[in-house]
Parts: structure tokens; sequence; C-alpha cells
């Protein structure tokens, strides 16, 4: 039986080659600059100190709630086993749904359908190189298109729990020169690492954020 701990570690990981190794999203911001930064605006606020201008972030414009499409998964190529790491190829399409604008910017835009692809060397148990891009179709409450966005996401050097890799840039098109992030959690099986067939899909849900 695989141990608890080896499940998390693995979540993680494959994860970020999800995501990070295409949009590079999927993995939660744990020991992230960002959690250490809003511990320190934490601490500020019951001592009564104002928070540095450096450390107070802009309110994003856009932040969705955000799912695998159901019949179309990420999807790796080889599929990824507990063996050595190889270059692995991730695409699949996520549901952008519910989305709001907290800085009232963005106020057509309620849905999002993201295809991703990308490339990572990979196995079970870490990843390294990720490079990835996708496309956006941005539809209103009517489900009308009210536009497109361009997203790229790139690691490069190997990746451990620590690293925020769900996230990276609007390159072109509706919210371009937007940072985006996010993170989610994982339904798919992670016992089809050890077995032949090996780990091929990636399921999961969270939230993503453009600011």
């Amino acid at each position: 039986m695989i141990r608890q701990s080896r499940l998390s570690r693995t979540r993680a990981v494959a994860l970020a080659a999800a995501t990070a190794g295409l949009a590079a999203p999927l993995l939660a911001f744990a020991g992230s600059a960002q959690a250490a930064q809003a511990a320190g605006a934490s601490s500020r606020a019951a001592s009564g100190q104002a928070a540095p201008a450096a450390a107070v972030r802009d309110e994003a414009a856009l932040t969705c709630a955000m799912r695998t499409a159901p019949k179309n998964p990420l999807a790796f190529t080889p599929a990824l086993r507990d063996a050595a790491a190889q270059q692995v190829k991730g695409q699949g399409v996520v549901l952008l749904e519910g989305c709001t604008s907290p800085n009232g910017k963005v106020t057509d835009i309620a849905s999002g359908r993201l295809e991703v692809s990308g490339t990572a060397t990979a196995n079970c148990r870490g990843v390294a190189d990720l490079s990835a891009t996708g496309t956006v179709t941005w539809r209103d409450a009517k489900g009308q298109v009210v536009g497109t966005s361009q997203l790229t996401a790139e690691h490069k050097g190997a990746a451990t729990l620590h690293d925020s890799l769900l996230q990276g840039d609007v390159v072109s098109g509706r919210l371009k020169g937007r940072h985006f992030s996010g993170s989610a959690t994982m339904t798919s099986d992670l016992r089809d690492c050890t077995a032949p067939s090996g780990f091929t899909q990636l399921a999961g849900s969270g939230r993503m954020s453009f600011a």
C-alpha cells in the first residue's frame, strides 16, 4: 500500500506537471511567498503597523472557479510512473466558471474555456523544465464570446512542493499583461502511478485569478 505522505507528495507533483506543464496551474501555494507575505501582513495588522506599499497587492481583475472538463481532462503522453523521469507531453481543457471581477474592471466575462498543452521532464515523483501555453475563449453571462487570451507558463529547473507552479502570464488578447495564478485539488486516483498503464489523466478543481 502507498503511504499517505507519498500520496500527498505525488499529488502535488502530478498537479504541477499537468497544469504548470501546460498552463501551469493546479498546485496550491503551500510555502509560497504569497503565504509568507500574508502572514507578515496579519502580524503587522495585529501590532497596528501599516503594511509597506510594496506588500499591498492590487485586487484581482478576474477570479473564476476552475475544473477539468469531464470529457477532456489533462492527459499525459507517455504516462507518468514511479520510474525514471522522461519527457512528457500534456494537454487538456480547463473550464473557468462563475467568474467575477473583484476590482470591477472586467465585468463582461462570466466564464471561459482554457485549452492547454505543454511539456516537462517528469515522473510521479518530480518535474523539471515545465513549459506550457494555453488559449482561453471568454463568454459573457448570455454565452456570447467576448474575446480570447493567450497564456504562457514556464518553470526552468527542478520543481519542489514549495514552488508555485500554477502561474504564468497573459501575453495577448483580453487581460494582456496580467499574471494568472491558482490552486486546485486533484480527484484522480494516484494508485495508477504503480499500475502497468501508469498515471495517464488528471482531473481536479479549484480557483484561478488574473491580477
